[in-house]
């Protein structure tokens, strides 16, 4: 098995066993300008483990590999683009010689704006059980009337070359990386994408700046001085090509960020794309290197398919995220927020799994358990309200602090709203302990929301009076009620 494929499905929770496919698969989504429009388009490209096929002698000294390939991409509306047919791999020699070569397969889709879903099936027609089924979702984006960048696509390999090939782009072969990963073999990120909308500036928005960076965090400062600077002209398509060198990155998590800006600094444009890299540093290389951003995790490269996430299926995945978020640390909540919005499976997996090895390194299954159970309780104490119990604002707040030393419940005063106080008498975030002032709005048939809290970090509303005191016409505040005990003065 090839090096870096194998810590792909490593990295992926993808299983590998002998006579198993294996594969990852990926995309990226550019636009073709034609007629004063611009038309979305997906390349959709996967990277198959040559070991994983079964290579069989169909002529003489000849061994070839032959897949039988379905792919199926769908909109709101059903099958958008497919394509069927068979993969025959180039023959070689010996089946050595043929687990050496490099499998990749790159096509093209145009495609409407929305949600796409991708669909992958492969079998290997020398043995029909060794099949492999992968999937990829992503959302496709309206050309706007400004500036706009393409998918940023990390390349494999990249070189100057007339050769007409499915690989072939502004007289280049550019093979893509079929995972968005640098093992410690690869020391340099290369990239393309497409830069589109920027005729229509004018003089005075020139010359366009550009910024490529590398950042620990979605848009955020760029780190060990992986920051590079052009002038763009104006164009339809402006093609870019470029590279970094990553040797000084420790193992982690990372973005390169694309920001286009005019003259004045206004900015235009901006696009991120997620990477991963493993890489044995020294530790003291990694404490002593300038970063603008010291959030480095050590990451653990597991067979995740082993573990107790590889049972879970992309909805259960993304309801344990939402589960989790309550307690999730502000890093890792930004992390979550953006699965939302770019979900990808093989990755929120690996979120998972750290998440809960992070909490109990040796046994994070435990961990997950034992939050569980936790989950049952809520789910039970808060039933009646419109969402699962982890979902509800008391929920929320007894996953994060447990189980509150007093509540105190009233559904009786007079020109006041059902509400609960939640009394802790001591929290990690301050030693003198909190309150949390739960209400149920007129148009709520049961359950509460959150209204007030003193804690550090949670809602904090000065107003919570004019909510509370709010039935009907009554008056607008009310000292004697429960709640003032509590919440005198401004607390």
């Amino acid at each position: 098995m090839t090096r870096w494929l194998w810590l792909i499905l490593l990295l992926l929770g993808i299983g590998f066993k002998a006579n198993a496919l294996n594969a990852v698969l990926s995309h990226s989504i550019f636009y073709m300008s034609a007629a004063d429009s611009h038309t979305p388009y997906a390349e959709v490209y996967w990277q198959i483990e040559p070991e994983s096929i079964v290579f069989k002698e169909l002529s003489a000294g000849q061994f070839t590999g032959r897949i039988k390939t379905e792919v199926r991409l769908l909109s709101d509306t059903g099958v958008v683009a497919s394509d069927r047919y068979i993969l025959q791999t180039d023959p070689f020699p010996n089946v050595q010689a043929a687990q050496r070569q490099s499998i990749i397969e790159l096509h093209r889709y145009k495609l409407p704006a929305g949600k796409i879903l991708v669909q992958l099936y492969l079998s290997d027609l020398a043995d029909p059980a060794n099949t492999l089924s992968l999937t990829d979702s992503f959302t496709v984006e309206k050309m706007a009337d400004k500036p706009m960048y393409s998918t940023i696509q990390m390349l494999d390999t990249s070189y100057t070359s007339v050769i007409n090939s499915v690989f072939s782009k502004n007289n280049r072969q550019q093979i893509p990386l079929s995972a968005n990963f640098l093992d410690k073999w690869r020391h340099t990120l290369h990239f393309y994408m497409e830069l589109y909308n920027t005729t229509h500036l004018t003089k005075e928005d020139t010359p366009l700046i550009q910024t490529t960076y590398i950042s620990k965090k979605e848009r955020s400062s760029p780190i060990y001085d992986l920051k590079q600077t052009d002038t763009i002209r104006r164009g339809d398509v402006r093609p870019l090509l470029g590279s970094f060198d990553v040797s000084k990155l420790p193992t982690g998590n990372y973005y390169i960020n694309a920001v286009l800006q005019s003259k004045d600094k206004q900015r235009l444009a901006e696009k991120s794309s997620f990477f991963q890299v493993v890489n044995e540093l020294p530790e003291d290389t990694i404490s002593n290197a300038n970063m603008a951003d010291s959030n480095f995790e050590k990451l653990n490269f597991v067979d995740l398919s082993t573990t107790f996430v590889g049972k879970f299926t992309l909805k259960q995945v993304m309801a344990i995220l939402v589960m989790i978020r309550p307690i999730a640390s502000a890093i890792e909540r930004d992390a979550i927020d953006n699965f939302e919005v770019r979900p990808d499976d093989n990755y929120m997996r690996y979120f998972v799994y750290n998440f809960w090895k992070e909490r109990n390194p040796k046994d994070p299954k435990k961990a997950w358990d034992a939050y569980t159970d936790k989950i049952k309780e809520v789910n039970k104490m808060f039933r009646g309200e419109l969402y699962p119990g982890y979902q509800t604002d008391r929920g929320q707040v007894y996953l994060r602090y447990g189980k509150p030393n007093d509540i105190i419940t009233v559904n009786n005063e007079q020109g006041v709203l059902p509400y609960e106080i939640w009394v802790y008498n001591a929290l990690p975030e301050q030693s003198l302990g909190g309150l949390f002032l739960f209400y149920r709005p007129a148009d709520y048939v049961s359950g509460y929301r959150l209204l007030h809290s003193n804690v550090r970090g949670e809602l904090r509303n000065p107003s919570w009076r004019n909510y509370l005191y709010t039935v009907s016409g009554s008056s607008s505040g009310n000292t004697n009620a429960r709640a003032e005990q509590y919440f005198s003065g401004n607390k």
